[in-house]
C-alpha cells in the first residue's frame, strides 16, 4: 500500500498553521510511532510525511482545547499546488482514498491490538527487571554453600550447584513474574481517557 505522503509545508498552508508547529508535532509523532512512513532529506530533516499517520496522531494525542488548527477527522483537502491542473479532482481523490485507508489501516491495528502503547510497555520492563534483580540480588547468600561444594567435590561439585542454584532463581523469577501479569490490567485505557 502506498501511503500518501506530504511535507511539513503542505500540511501547515493545509491546517492554516506554522510549519514549526507542524514539525513539532511530527517530531512527537516520530517518537511515539518511530515505524511511521517518513521521507528525510541528506540532513537528516523531514521531507515528506505520511499525512494519514499524522492526522491520526493529532486526532488522538492532541488535546482539542489547546489545538490551534482544527483536527481533522475526514479526508484531506485537495492539495493546494497541483502538479497537473487537469488531474487535481483525481488526484485529491485518490490522495483521499489512500488517507481513508491508511487511517482504517491504524484503526484496525489498535483495535486487534498489534499497537501497543509505549509507556505501558515501558512501564512493564521497568517492574519485570526490578523483579530479576530482587531474585538474582540474592545470590551471594548462596556462597557459602558454593564453598562448602567446591571444598568437598572441587570443581565438578560447583558446578552441580551452580546448576540447581540457577534452575531454583529461573523458577523464582518466572513466579514472580507470573504474579506481576496477573494483576496486570487485561487492556490499557485509551490516554485520551486519562486526559479528561
Amino acid at each position: 500500500m502506498t501511503d500518501v505522503m506530504w511535507s511539513v509545508a503542505q500540511i501547515a498552508e493545509r491546517d492554516k498553521i506554522s510549519k514549526a508547529a507542524v514539525s513539532k508535532a511530527a517530531k512527537k509523532l516520530l517518537e511515539e510511532r518511530p515505524d511511521t512512513p517518513v521521507q528525510r532529506d541528506s540532513q537528516g530533516r523531514i521531507m515528506l510525511l505520511s499525512l494519514a499517520h499524522y492526522d491520526h496522531y493529532r486526532q488522538r494525542f492532541v488535546n482539542p482545547a489547546k489545538a490551534k488548527a482544527e483536527i481533522r477527522t475526514s479526508e484531506p483537502d485537495a492539495p493546494t499546488k497541483p502538479e497537473d491542473p487537469s488531474s487535481s479532482f483525481d488526484e485529491a481523490r485518490r490522495q483521499s482514498e489512500w488517507l481513508k485507508l491508511g487511517r482504517e489501516r491504524i484503526r484496525h491495528q489498535e483495535e486487534i491490538g498489534q499497537l501497543l502503547r509505549r509507556d505501558r510497555v515501558d512501564q512493564a520492563l521497568r517492574t519485570a527487571g526490578l523483579e530479576i534483580q530482587s531474585v538474582i540480588k540474592r545470590l551471594a547468600n548462596r556462597a557459602d554453600d558454593l564453598a562448602l561444594a567446591v571444598s568437598k567435590e572441587g570443581v565438578h561439585g560447583a558446578r552441580v550447584l551452580l546448576r540447581t542454584i540457577a534452575f531454583e532463581l529461573g523458577n523464582e523469577i518466572a513466579d514472580r513474574l507470573a504474579k506481576v501479569s496477573e494483576t496486570a490490567p487485561r487492556l490499557d485505557d485509551l490516554i485520551g481517557d486519562e486526559v479528561e
